[in-house]
């Protein structure tokens, strides 16, 4: 009779041996989720320090505490690509994903792991996934477009670009890309108005206004755009970057300032002794300022750095032209010509020292050469009536 009683009592005391289980299971999971959620939030800190052997170490006790953690996956992933280690970086962010299909942030760290693989239509297809699930992340959008440019489809990136701008009403970035493409376009008046934007959005960045600037002088703008460089030189890393400073020179001797021209011409040499393209200009200033000593070792200097430049050439035939050494100056724009047979000027400096040692004939076959290609060429018409209003 006691039987049933027993058997009720040893299955009251399993049940309750169960639950026992169950919560210290609970509890334990709990505890380590805990526990995981305080080494992430560390890691996070350390990834962000640049700490990365420790961050590693903290994330594989996280990962260990709690496997099935996306966001876990995904800073491992960011550290992985971090060391170059694209292979890890992919296999964490297969299991980002599968652990929480709707985190956009995994599709757009296998977008940047597939460029580094030059494997831009597949980098694409996970920038277009990223925009799906996050459409008001930014940087997803700018590394589409990125990668549209990478393909050498500029005018997609373009429109993408465009397409959103008026939803990142407040954002500088953007804009200053929509600028940079613009410009790339040959849009420049459009490309100034979009970086001026962005300048105003965010007038602390110096690589907007230094974008504004460029743009400002392919636009024409010389004295604007040479203003802006000059304040830019003033501050670092700006102060030490020979380019801008032969920049600013370039705009200074087209707004017709010489002394300036050649002041930031100095300092581009002092920066990128190395640079034809700094000597060439210095040879430019002193040929309009009637310095023919500099401006000819300028341009020896630019053609020893540059013996393929006809430019340099052409330049040095302008000079023998002023000194009236007219047999060495044809040679020097025969020598332009070869090096740029695609260039008009040449030619027609060419007739113009024939003619000057008295062999109008030959000047006029070149002059007509030029014609034959372009019945507008302003030189090649000048030159051709001045022999005619000669003869």
């Amino acid at each position: 009779m006691r039987t049933p009683f027993l058997s009720l009592a040893v299955v009251t005391l399993a049940l309750m041996a169960g639950c026992q289980s169950n919560q210290k299971n609970e509890a334990k999971a709990q505890w380590n989720q805990a526990r995981a959620n305080v080494l992430t939030s560390l890691a996070r800190d350390q990834y962000k320090a640049g700490n990365f052997d420790n961050c590693a170490k903290t994330l594989k006790d996280a990962i260990a505490l709690s496997p099935r953690n996306a966001p876990l996956r995904i800073l491992s992933a960011r550290l992985a690509i971090e060391r170059g280690q694209l292979e890890l970086a992919e296999s964490e962010l297969k299991l980002a994903r599968e652990f929480n299909p709707k985190d956009a942030e995994a599709d757009y760290l296998s977008g940047v792991v597939n460029q580094r693989w030059s494997n831009p239509e597949v980098a694409l297809s996970y920038y277009d996934a990223a925009l799906t699930k996050g459409p008001g992340e930014l940087s997803y959008l700018l590394a589409k477009a990125e990668t549209l440019v990478t393909m050498g489809r500029a005018e997609d990136a373009l429109v993408s670009l465009k397409d959103r701008v008026v939803f990142f009403e407040h954002s500088a970035a953007i804009r200053d890309a929509i600028g940079q493409l613009m410009l790339q376009k040959g849009d420049t008046n459009a490309a100034v108005d979009m970086l001026r934007q962005a300048s105003i959005l965010s007038t602390d960045d110096l690589n907007i206004r230094e974008h504004l600037a460029l743009a400002l002088y392919q636009a024409g703008r010389h004295r604007e755009a040479g203003d802006m460089i000059a304040k830019l030189v003033t501050e670092e890393p700006f102060a030490s970057r020979g380019d801008l400073w032969l920049a600013l020179g370039e705009a200074r001797l087209l707004d017709n300032d010489n002394r300036a021209a050649r002041e930031s011409f100095e300092v581009a040499a002092r920066l990128q002794p190395a640079s034809p393209q700094v000597f060439l200009s210095m040879g430019k200033v002193s040929l309009r300022t009637g310095d023919y000593k500099r401006a000819e070792l300028a341009l020896r200097k630019s053609m020893s750095l540059d013996e393929s430049s006809s430019e340099a050439n052409l330049l040095l035939g302008y000079l023998r032209m002023k000194q009236e050494r007219h047999e060495e100056a044809l040679h020097a724009f025969r020598r332009a010509n070869l090096l740029d047979p695609t260039d008009t000027t040449s030619q027609c400096m060419m007739g113009l020292a024939l003619k000057k040692l008295g062999r109008p004939d030959e000047a006029v076959q070149y002059y007509g050469r030029v014609l034959r290609e372009n019945p507008k060429d302003p030189l090649a018409s000048k030159l051709m009536t001045s022999l005619d209003q000669v003869e």
